[in-house]
This record gives C-alpha cells, sequence and structure tokens, in this order.
C-alpha cells in the first residue's frame, strides 16, 4: 500500500470529479501550474526518511470544446521501519510523508481549486475509498508546527491525527496514524500527509517528532528541484 499514489489519488480525483462546475466560466484554452515540493535533504537525514522521487501530475479536461490543463506535483518520502512481524522479515517500509502541491485555478475572475474546498476529514475519506487494503478509523486530535520552525514555507502547518489500518504486502495488517494537514503558499494549496506505525513497539512521540522534523523542511517554490519519477514507479 505504501508505495501507491494514495496522495495521488486525492489531488487528482478531487480535480476530475469537481471540474465541472468550471464549464461555464471557461473562454480559452487555460493552463495551471502548481510550483514543486520536497523536503531538505537535511531534514529527510534527520527524519530517517528516504526520497523515493516526484511525480508531475497532469489532468486534461475538455468543457465545452475548451480544455484545462492542471498540473501537480506530488512528492514521496518512506521510512524502514523494524516490525515484529515474522511473515514481513525484520524491515519493512512502514513510514511515509508525502506532500501534493495543487494549483489555484482562476477563471474569469473566479477562483476555484476542489482540494482547497475539502475538509481533512473528506479528504482522508476519499483517499480511503480509492484503495482497499487502507482504512481510516477515529480523529484522535491533532498539532501544529508553526512557520517560524518551517525554513520554506511562510505559514503554519496544523495537522489532525487519525486512527488507522493498512496492508503490507498483501497479508499483514498494521495499525497506523495518519496525519493530514492542508495550507496555501504562494499560488498553490498544499496537501501534506505522515503515516506511520500505532505499535507498542514503535514509540509514537519518536516517530511523530520525526513527521515534525519533515515538517519544518518542507520547500516549495518554482526554483525547488525535484526528480521526476514516472506514474507507474508510485505503484510498486
Amino acid at each position: 500500500m505504501y508505495r501507491r499514489r494514495f496522495v495521488a489519488a486525492a489531488a487528482a480525483g478531487a480535480v476530475s470529479v469537481s471540474a465541472g462546475c468550471l464549464s461555464g466560466l471557461i473562454d480559452d484554452a487555460t493552463t495551471f501550474e502548481a510550483s514543486p515540493i520536497r523536503v531538505s535533504e537535511d531534514a529527510a537525514d534527520a527524519a530517517g526518511y528516504a526520497y523515493t522521487g516526484t511525480e508531475e501530475l497532469v489532468e486534461e479536461r475538455e468543457f465545452a470544446g475548451e480544455t484545462v490543463e492542471v498540473t501537480n506535483y506530488i512528492t514521496e518520502y518512506t521510512r524502514t521501519l523494524e516490525l515484529p512481524m515474522d511473515e514481513l522479515g525484520p524491515e519493512q517500509e512502514a513510514g511515509v510523508f508525502a506532500l501534493v502541491s495543487t494549483p489555484q485555478v482562476t477563471v474569469a475572475g473566479e477562483d476555484f481549486n476542489p482540494v482547497d474546498e475539502m475538509s481533512r476529514a473528506e479528504l482522508i475519506e476519499y483517499v480511503q475509498g480509492q484503495y482497499e487494503d487502507f482504512e481510516v478509523g477515529d480523529n484522535v486530535g491533532g498539532r501544529a508546527v508553526t512557520k517560524g520552525d518551517i525554513d520554506g514555507l511562510d505559514v503554519t502547518i496544523s495537522y489532525d491525527r487519525w486512527e488507522g489500518a493498512a496492508t503490507l504486502q498483501g497479508s499483514a495488517e498494521v495499525d497506523v496514524y495518519v496525519d493530514v494537514a492542508k495550507a496555501e503558499h504562494g499560488d498553490d494549496h498544499l496537501v501534506i500527509i505522515a503515516v506511520y506505525p500505532d505499535d507498542e513497539n514503535v514509540p509514537l512521540e519518536s516517530e511523530a517528532e520525526r513527521a515534525e522534523t519533515m515538517t519544518t523542511g518542507i520547500q516549495h517554490g518554482d526554483d525547488v528541484e525535484v526528480d521526476l519519477k514516472d506514474g507507474d514507479e508510485s505503484d510498486e
């Protein structure tokens, strides 16, 4: 589950479902592109996460003979952990930190972005609905990383935390926590999701702190360099 595009599905799917609202506003072919997003190498190294690459996801839709093209960026990091499950082996990629940047769409003076209009609960529900092996339960609180602690953003990142369950290698179910945040930066909307095990052998405070370290290193902007990968690579 963890190497799939569960965050990409939320961003792209939301745009696809809601784009019909624009049909009456479009006069000409229009292109909207987000700025790339990632975490600094220092923050990722400190948190123990490995960068698996960034996907450029382009959605193109036709309305009344005109085209709207939206380019999103989806970046993923994974963390290898030791889990006490004989069927999985000694170590598994059981932590994920993923980021999405999706552009604000402005057509005929109207601002539009379906991700911005979704609550965190709606976003996590949509993500859950894309995969049979990923379920999210109750909201169990939240926390914030203030903008003064984030080098590459001038916004505060406020997370909601959810209990959940994921299936690794198609067989072993693992309880997890899912942290979800949304923010606006520049002309883009950002979605940040952290997933890590809810297991007595994996200290919650330690993994939550690692997610916060990743958050402090978020970089977003036209000058941010990313390693683009093919969409198929994220389904491995």
